[in-house]
């Protein structure tokens, strides 16, 4: 048969940032086959003792593969198997798969198997991507578990060759682990999300991937070359030259863009005619602080905690306390804001028995839940109030919607404070409190909300959102989904305008950060607190050394005329967009939430 040379691309989901260029490795999994066949009641004792064994040995290599990662990656990583762990070691997932042995005569495999479907039929149904993610983990577990019953081990990918883009149907979080940096450039996978946990391990390990190409690793064979880019979501299969020549520029200057992160992160963040712009970082993970510190962050300008509650037992307040600390710690002496729980009822069903919601981004969720559940509130709130013994801390509420919602949140914090004192806790007693500014409500009333706060931080996705009464993850209105739309802009412009007249601070913390097509534009808006994810800030600093205020200031007075988002657009590409192409990180100027 004739070898296929035609170049083609593969489109997926972006996981992982960067440009990896190399030759593919098909990863073909030999999962053992899970036969139907019952077992005589003579072998039902024995058949129990080896499923009990082959949990144990699953359990013992978690446990192995935890501690390297531990090592490598760090103990927040860590904490994926620790999940993991708590899956196996659930007591119904035991006892089910014995009852199936012991009542039905099942074989360890099968009763195994039964009892994890419909573990996976929960997390398959999970509208919310996040819990949705997690069902790669049961399907780890259950690996792990197979391959032991039927007396084999489970084989990390070994032996590879320099360059290597590993293809796989899916690249369990056991397995991307264990891989050999040295060797492995990229990892592209049939199905999977940006939030899965191998996501998240892939994004902690620098590899740049893509995955959701539902056939790539039936399209691509070993040894063809791969382009993988990271950024846009995208595999280039069998590649011309043109493609080669332009990917290998973008790659020499990813490569010069890191090597010279040491030399510009100490630049300031200043215009042309010198208005400073603090640049803080928006981080997922204590060990992502190096990366912004390295960037050139200022702080961090958002810690989501919600990574913490992801498992299948609400976290201590020494385990949250732990976390905390090491990013304090690991920020200091720059400050470090972190938002108490922001997820949704159907995020947190196992943990809080929420039945689920037709809406969950307009129903029980972020500052809701916590005002439902005080208990829980308290024990991250004295976490947080210890942690900033250790450096600076303040504290941002998320989705508050009305003044009642604000003093309630304040008064669970002193009461925090009250029971650290009590206990004779070390703690900061005058941590700053802001709220997130995403639900037009606040934005309308902020001078009323001005009196009660010490910061603002403006998150343009759910402001968006909400403004434009759009779900951006419906994919039939993804289309009317527009950051840039008048309406947004005008309720961003009346937060910054109100934060100054009251002497209170301004962030923007949303992904229209960290888009150097709206760097000038939120310049001008008056914005001069920028939160972004940490790989944005040297495209963003670049952005604004290159331009001045009262340009910035004129730009974005244009764009509050325009009627539709498309206009602002347009507008921001004629003033910005040869500019932002002549720097030297190439063209960074495409929006990247859209």
């Amino acid at each position: 048969m004739t070898q296929i040379t035609t170049y083609r691309q593969i489109k997926g989901i972006a996981a992982s940032p960067g440009i990896a260029i190399g030759r593919a490795f098909i990863y073909n999994k030999e999962v053992p086959p899970i036969g139907q066949r019952r077992i005589a009641s003579h072998q039902v004792e024995s058949e129990v003792e080896r499923f009990l064994n082959s949990l144990n040995q699953a359990g013992e290599e978690i446990r192995r593969t935890q501690r390297l990662v531990e090592h490598e990656q760090g103990a927040d990583l860590a904490q994926i198997f620790e999940a993991q762990l708590a899956m196996l070691e659930d007591p119904e997932v035991k006892e089910q798969t014995l009852t199936l042995i012991r009542q039905k005569n099942y074989s360890a495999e099968r009763a195994f198997s039964v009892t994890l479907e419909q573990m996976k039929k929960i997390f398959e149904s999970i509208e919310n991507e996040y819990l949705r993610a997690r069902l790669t983990d049961v399907m780890d577990i259950e690996n792990q578990v197979l391959i032991r019953l039927a007396g084999g081990e489970v084989q990390a990918l070994q032996a590879l060759r320099a360059n290597t883009i590993v293809v796989v149907h899916e690249l369990l979080p056991s397995e991307i682990a264990l891989l050999e940096r040295r060797q492995v450039k990229g990892i592209v996978s049939d199905i999977g999300g940006a939030t899965s946990h191998t996501s998240i391990i892939a994004r902690s390990m620098r590899l740049p991937t893509v995955v959701g190409t539902e056939n790539g690793s039936r399209t691509i064979r070993s040894g063809e070359q791969v382009i993988i880019d990271g950024n846009q979501g995208v595999v280039h299969l069998r590649p011309d030259r043109e493609v080669i020549r332009r990917y290998s520029n973008q790659l020499r200057r990813q490569v010069r863009r890191e090597r010279s992160l040491s030399e510009r992160r100490d630049l300031p963040a200043v215009t042309m005619d010198g208005k400073e712009i603090e640049l803080l970082a928006n981080i997922d993970l204590p060990l992502e602080v190096q990366t912004a510190v390295n960037n050139g962050a200022r702080g961090v300008g958002m810690y989501r905690t919600e990574f913490l509650y992801l498992g299948y037992r609400l976290p201590t307040e020494e385990e949250q306390l732990a976390s905390y600390r090491q990013l304090v710690e690991a920020m200091a002496p720059y400050p470090s804001v972190l938002r108490t729980l922001d997820l949704g009822g159907d995020k947190m069903s196992n943990l809080l028995d929420a039945p689920p919601e037709a809406n969950p981004f307009l129903g029980w969720r972020g500052i809701r839940i916590c005002l439902d559940t005080p208990e829980m509130f308290k024990t991250q709130l004295r976490a947080l109030l210890r942690a900033g013994h250790s450096g600076e801390v303040q504290i941002l509420f998320p989705m508050i919607s009305s003044l009642d919602e604000l003093r309630r949140a304040r008064a669970l914090l002193e009461e925090s404070k009250d029971e650290l004192r009590a206990a004779g806790q070390d703690f900061a007693p005058d941590c700053k409190v802001g709220i997130m500014v995403e639900v037009p409500s606040v934005a309308i009333l902020a001078e009323q909300f001005a009196a009660e706060v010490d910061f603002f931080s403006l998150g343009t996705n759910d402001l968006t959102q909400y403004t434009l009464a759009v779900d951006r993850g419906a994919a039939k209105v993804a289309d009317l989904y527009d950051s840039f739309h008048p309406a947004v802009l005008k309720l961003i412009k009346t937060v910054a305008d109100t934060g100054k007249k009251f002497d209170v601070p301004v962030s923007i913390c949303g992904e229209m950060a960290g888009a150097p097509l709206a760097t000038a534009l939120l310049v001008g808006l008056g914005l001069d607190i920028l939160s972004l994810s940490p790989g944005a800030i040297p495209e963003v600093k670049e952005v604004i050394r290159s331009i001045s205020l009262v340009e910035a200031q004129r730009l974005s007075a244009h764009c509050l005329e325009a009627e539709t988002g498309r206009e602002v657009r347009a507008l921001l590409e004629d003033t910005m967009g040869d500019r932002l192409a002549d720097l030297p990180f190439g063209r960074i100027w495409q929006l990247r939430d859209r």
